[in-house]
């Protein structure tokens, strides 16, 4: 007997489970909640299966694949090359899914692509191994999982096993009791935890976890009551979806809505990773509740749809609106984040496409070129990818390869630095995937390729393999799955070496200091790099490798952190540039610095007297290189301020400490450890008399 014909013994085992759930006393839900959560709240029938795919879609895969039609037959060649998708994999089941969700979310990933092996190929070895798996884990699961980061990133795994299970549930060869026993491990030990995450948080506050938390366990339930045909736990996913107190229901996670229809998401000025992360498990689960009936895709006039072509359009190079974001976790983000910006490995784009643009005809221009970059999709590790095999819906709005040859870039310029050059162009259009670097020693050539990619968007390149003295030219081609574009015209740059610090600026130690060192070059706006240990900036006093020069009166410093080459045990540390009463360790000191957590939180730090402990006011919190810093005075009135470019400048803090007329300035570099930092400075500028200008965080 297969799952399909035991559907009305797993129901009712599914009631039970509901009705006897075992849920910690900590993690207990508000009686109202409890209540609703444990009834059966409708018989009205869910369509099976009916999780990211139904039986059409199943058909019209096995058909195109069968036809030899593109692109689907591409991304099926795709698909069967994945490791993961071997009849040989073997998994790692855990009593507690909580050890690793990573390797709970790899197997999933392995057995879904074996169900889709066997569907699409009717061949049984791949049903097999997916059965297996899935067992595997129902056997061994016997707790509501805990670790690191759950209740939380567990439901990334469990939204996937859920919708494996829902695939799955139409293969004669799984059995009854096996489909019964995995549908009790969702309900009895996976649930209570997605479950409680969306209540409690964690007792942290409701805005504390990034929006991607939250919606990994609206996944899971959403797809568990599809799975366990229970009506109670899907409306609670989709209530949640739709008012959700946390950052993952929608009118958070798309937290603003900027004139013209952007949709800023939540996670923007933190990386680009994330924000795809969270914009691809969001349409997951909007296309399992598509597949019963209820258009979360469309909720609040497509506010989805606002928040993918945001992520999209930055991802694209190009510039987007923003709104200052903070949360109670104090995450300040003045600007959308360049980290992970370009880059083309999040499979996610295919399912949004093709149902805002394809199956509803809404326009989305930048969800529609960032699906033609990425045409053919694979796996990746949180998402099943393959999206062009398996959402594909029509090969004239799908064509492979997608685009024709890019154009040109243009405006390439090439910057001198030490020991490297910084290659900055302009993309033309949406069609590039990635570029080739070219690079003679001559004007015309021969030219020869340093450097390519295909995955990633990026405008930029920096070479460091260079010899300074070298005049180096430089041209960039365009290319994408059709074929490569002429190089663009020459520019050229000569890298630097470094010299003596300029007169009038000296090193000085400040507290025991290992490797101190500093050089100068007069390139990219006046290049120091500045290298030492030191015990840290901070507390009552400091150990650092300063790099200034003494000052009368109101002073700017500006520098721009080009690099900053963290130590094995630096990346606590803090660098970044100082005004100081006196080289004195516990001397009344202004710094603006970058460092700490990730190594990429910026902060305004003030002691206002000899020997005061430093206070802090943070600054921007997911600062990545290259940053801008700034250092006024003005009186006994100190500023500090930040920018992304060096143009638009936040303003991180004000402090009034008294200081005499004669003063230091400069930069500053510690390790909290006997292993030297290096830190590259350019575009370094003293003004005096002349504070800069100020932004606002708006």
């Amino acid at each position: 007997m297969n799952c399909q014909k035991a559907k009305a013994a797993a129901s009712l085992l599914c009631a039970f489970a509901i009705a006897v759930l075992p849920v910690r006393a900590q993690q207990a839900a508000p009686p109202n909640l409890a209540t609703a959560t444990r009834q059966i709240a409708s018989q009205t029938a869910f369509v099976h299966p009916g999780g990211l795919h139904n039986q059409a879609d199943l058909d019209r895969m096995k058909a195109k694949v069968a036809a030899g039609a593109h692109p689907w037959i591409d991304d099926w060649h795709k698909l069967i090359s994945d490791p993961l998708a071997q009849d040989t994999y073997r998994p790692n089941p855990q009593a507690n899914m909580g050890v690793s969700r990573q390797r709970a979310s790899r197997d999933a990933h392995a057995a879904y692509l074996n169900a889709l092996r066997w569907y699409i190929s009717g061949d049984a070895r791949y049903a097999d191994c997916a059965i297996r798996i899935c067992n595997d884990w129902s056997a061994k699961v016997n707790q509501v999982p805990t670790g690191t980061d759950i209740p939380g990133l567990s439901g990334i795994p469990i939204a996937e096993f859920a919708l494996v299970g829902e695939l799955l549930r139409i293969c004669p060869r799984w059995q009854a009791d096996d489909c019964a026993r995995f549908k009790h491990m969702m309900l009895t030990y996976w649930y209570p935890v997605a479950h409680d995450f969306l209540t409690r948080h964690n007792n942290q506050s409701n805005t504390h976890y990034w929006a991607n938390w939250d919606i990994a366990n609206v996944g899971a339930l959403i797809a568990i009551g599809v799975l366990c045909d229970n009506r109670a736990i899907f409306d609670e996913g989709v209530a949640y979806f739709k008012n959700g107190a946390g950052t993952g229901s929608i009118q958070h996670a798309v937290y603003f809505l900027h004139p013209g229809g952007l949709g800023q998401w939540q996670e923007s000025g933190r990386d680009q990773e994330h924000a795809q992360l969270g914009v691809g498990m969001m349409a997951q689960l909007c296309e399992v509740a598509w597949k019963q009936g209820v258009d979360l895709y469309g909720y609040d006039n497509n506010r989805l749809l606002a928040g993918a072509e945001y992520v999209a359009q930055w991802n694209l190079w190009q510039p987007v609106p923003y709104k200052y974001y903070t949360n109670s976790a104090r995450a300040n983000q003045s600007w959308p984040s360049v980290n992970g910006r370009g880059r083309l490995d999040r499979p996610i784009w295919e399912l949004l496409y093709n149902h805002y643009v394809v199956r509803r005809g809404l326009r989305a221009p930048h969800t529609q070129a960032m699906v033609e970059l990425m045409r053919l999709e694979g796996g990746s590790i949180d998402h099943f990818g393959y999206g062009t095999l398996t959402f594909t819906l029509d090969a004239a709005k799908s064509p492979y390869p997608p685009a024709p040859i890019p154009p040109t870039p243009t405006q390439l310029t090439a910057t001198a630095g030490v020991g490297r050059v910084f290659l900055n162009w302009t993309r033309r259009g949406d069609t590039a995937q990635g570029y080739e670097v070219q690079r003679a020693t001559r004007q015309d050539g021969p030219f020869v390729s340093i450097a390519a990619w295909a995955d990633s968007t990026r405008c930029e390149y920096i070479d460091t393999n260079v010899t300074p003295g070298t005049t180096y030219f430089y041209g960039v081609a365009a290319q994408n799955q059709a074929g490569k574009s002429d190089a663009s015209n020459p520019a050229s740059a000569t890298p630097a070496s470094l010299s003596a610090v300029p007169p009038g600026w000296t090193q000085t130690s400040i507290g025991p200091v290992q490797g101190a060192t500093a050089g100068f070059a007069p390139v990219s706006g006046r290049t120091f790099v500045v290298g030492g240990s030191g015990t840290g900036i901070g507390g009552s006093s400091d150990g650092l490798c300063f790099v200034g020069r003494s000052v009368t009166g109101d002073a700017t410093l500006t520098a721009r952190l080009a690099d900053v080459n963290w130590n094995r045990g630096g990346r606590l540390a803090k660098v970044g540039i100082m005004m100081r009463a006196s080289l004195a360790t516990d001397a009344p000191t202004l710094v603006m610095k970058l460092g700490d957590v990730g190594a990429r939180q910026a902060g305004f730090g003030t002691r206002a007297a000899p020997g005061d402990t430093m206070t802090w006011v943070g600054g921007n919190d997911y600062t990545w290189l290259p940053a801008w810093f700034r250092l006024e005075r003005l009186g006994n009135v100190f500023t500090a301020l930040e920018s992304s470019d060096g143009a638009q400048w936040f303003r991180v803090g004000t402090s009034t400490v008294p200081m005499g007329n004669t003063y230091f300035i400069g930069l500053a570099v510690s390790a909290n450890s006997d292993n030297a930092n290096t830190t590259y400075f350019d575009h370094v500028a003293v003004q005096n008399n002349e504070p800069g200008p100020e932004g606002s965080r708006g």
